[in-house]
C-alpha cells in the first residue's frame, strides 16, 4: 500500500468521525464545514485519491477517485443526520437524476472496459452524496450566506493564480487552479451572473457593493484571460438575462444607474480586451473546427449504433481502431493516433449511453431549470429573488457553453452543477414549508 493510500485510509476513518463531531460543536463549526466544502471543489488533483487508474485514458474518468470534497460532504451528511435523526434522500428533481444514472449504469453492458465505466459510474455517485448533503445543509441551516462567501474566496483565490500564470509563468491561456481553461470559464459563467444579480436586486452598504462588484469583475477578467471562446460568448448573454429579468421585476433608479455603470465598464473592457480576443478567433485553426464536426459525426455513429450507447465512458476506447466507428472519418492513418472527446457534453452522453441517456439527461436539466423559474416567481420581491434570476442566467450560459464543449462532466464542473441543482431544490423546499406554516 501506498503512502497516499494509507493516508486516505486513516482520513476516512479517523478523520470524518472527527469532523462530524466538529461540525456537531456549534454553528460557527457548521459554517466552517458549508465554506471548506465550497473551497475544496477545485483540489480534486492536489486532495484526492485515485484506485486502479489509468491517467493515460482520454475519457471523462480515469480512475475510482475519492476527493477531499468527498470526505466533507460525508462527514457533514452524518452530522445532519446525527442532528436531525433523519435526511431527505430523494429530493426534488432526484428522481431525473436517478433514471438518467439508471441508464448509465444498463449502457455498461455495451462497454468494451467495465471498469473504465465503474470509474464514471462511481463518479455519479459520490456526485449524489454531495447533491444531498448541500440539499439537506440548506434546508436545515436555512441559507446561502456561507456558500456565495466561499464562492467569493476561491474566485479570488482563481484570479490571483491566473494572473501569476499570465504575466509571471507566461501562459496564453491560463487555467487558475482548475485543470483546464474551459473548466475554469464554466465555473466562473454558472456562478458570476449571480453576484451582478446581487448587485442588482439586493439593497446592500456600500462597502458590500463595491466588493462585490469587485467580485463580478474578477469573474469577468478571469473569462477573458482564460479565452475560451465558448464562455467568452454566453458571459454577456447571461448578463443580459440578469438585466432583463432585474428590469421586469421592478425598475428603479438603482438598478439603471447600477446597468449604467456596467455598460460603460463593459465598453472600455471590450475595448481593452478586443485585440486578445480577436487574436484568440483568428488563430483558431480550420483544422480544430473540422476535428468537432468530425467527431461530432462519430458521436451521432455510435449513437445510432446501440440503443444504450456504447458504454458509460468508453467514448475513449471506441472511437480508435480496432472499432470501426471513425471508419472514414480518421484525420490522421497513423495506428498509433488517439482520438480525443467530442466537444459536446450532449453528443457524448448520446454516444455512450445512448439518445435515452441524451433524453433523460435533457429531462434532468430542463426540470431544474423549470423549477429555477417558478423559484423566480417564488421569491419575487423577497430579499432572496436576486438568487434564482442569477442562477437561470448561469444555467442558460452553461448549458449553451457545453454544446461546444463536455467539461461539464469533469469533476470540478459536476460539482458545481450539483451545487446549484442543490440550491433549486432547497429554495422550493423551504418555500412549500413557509407555505405550510402560513396555511396553519
Amino acid at each position: 500500500m501506498e503512502t497516499k493510500h494509507a493516508i486516505f485510509f486513516i482520513f476516512l476513518f479517523l478523520g470524518v468521525p472527527f469532523l462530524t463531531l466538529l461540525w456537531y460543536s456549534s454553528k460557527q463549526a457548521q459554517k466552517i464545514g458549508a465554506f471548506l466544502l465550497i473551497l475544496s471543489i477545485p483540489f480534486n488533483e492536489v486532495a484526492g485519491i485515485n484506485f486502479f487508474t489509468d491517467p493515460s485514458y482520454r475519457g471523462t474518468s480515469r480512475g475510482f477517485e475519492v476527493t477531499l470534497t468527498d470526505l466533507i460532504a460525508t462527514s457533514i451528511l452524518f452530522f445532519l443526520y446525527i442532528k436531525n435523526k433523519k435526511i431527505i434522500l430523494f429530493p426534488k428533481g432526484s428522481v431525473f437524476y436517478i433514471i438518467y444514472l439508471m441508464i448509465s449504469f444498463i449502457s455498461i453492458l455495451n462497454s468494451e472496459s467495465r471498469v473504465h465505466s465503474g470509474w464514471e459510474l462511481q463518479k455519479m455517485l459520490l456526485m449524489y452524496l454531495f447533491f444531498l448533503t448541500l440539499y439537506n445543509y440548506i434546508v436545515f441551516s436555512k441559507n446561502t450566506d456561507i456558500i456565495l462567501k466561499s464562492l467569493c474566496f476561491l474566485i479570488i483565490i482563481n484570479f490571483i493564480i491566473i494572473l501569476n500564470q499570465k504575466y509571471i509563468t507566461g501562459y496564453y491561456q491560463p487555467s487558475g487552479l482548475f485543470a483546464h481553461r474551459n473548466s475554469t470559464s464554466m465555473f466562473i459563467n454558472l456562478i458570476a451572473p449571480i453576484f451582478l444579480s446581487l448587485l442588482l436586486n439586493l439593497k446592500i452598504k456600500n462597502l458590500s457593493f463595491y466588493y462585490y462588484l469587485i467580485i463580478y469583475a474578477l469573474c469577468t477578467i478571469t473569462v477573458i484571460f482564460a479565452l475560451s471562446r465558448g464562455a467568452i460568448f454566453f458571459f454577456p448573454i447571461a448578463a443580459a438575462i440578469v438585466a432583463s429579468f432585474s428590469i421586469a421585476s421592478k425598475v428603479t433608479n438603482r438598478k439603471i444607474q447600477v446597468i449604467a455603470l456596467f455598460l460603460v465598464l463593459a465598453i472600455l473592457g471590450t475595448l481593452k480586451s478586443a485585440p486578445m480576443v480577436v487574436e484568440r478567433f483568428e488563430r483558431a485553426s480550420e483544422r480544430s473546427g473540422e476535428t468537432r464536426v468530425r467527431l461530432a459525426k462519430i458521436a451521432v455513429r455510435m449513437a445510432n449504433d446501440k440503443f444504450f450507447g456504447i458504454g458509460l465512458n468508453n467514448w475513449g476506447i471506441k472511437v480508435n481502431p480496432p472499432f470501426t466507428y471513425s471508419e472514414g472519418l480518421r484525420s490522421l492513418e497513423d495506428e498509433e493516433y488517439k482520438d480525443g472527446i467530442v466537444e459536446t457534453t450532449y453528443l457524448l452522453v448520446a454516444a455512450e449511453c445512448g439518445w435515452i441517456g441524451f433524453t433523460s439527461l435533457l429531462f434532468w436539466f430542463g426540470y431544474y431549470l423549470f423549477q429555477n423559474v417558478l423559484n423566480i416567481r417564488r421569491y419575487k420581491n423577497t430579499l432572496s429573488e436576486y438568487l434564482p434570476i442569477g442562477i437561470l442566467a448561469g444555467l442558460i450560459a452553461v448549458f449553451g457553453q457545453s454544446t461546444l464543449e463536455w467539461v461539464l462532466k469533469q469533476r470540478p464542473n459536476f460539482y458545481e452543477l450539483m451545487l446549484i441543482f442543490a440550491i433549486i431544490a432547497a429554495m422550493a423546499k423551504l418555500y412549500e414549508n413557509h407555505k405550510k406554516i402560513t396555511q396553519l
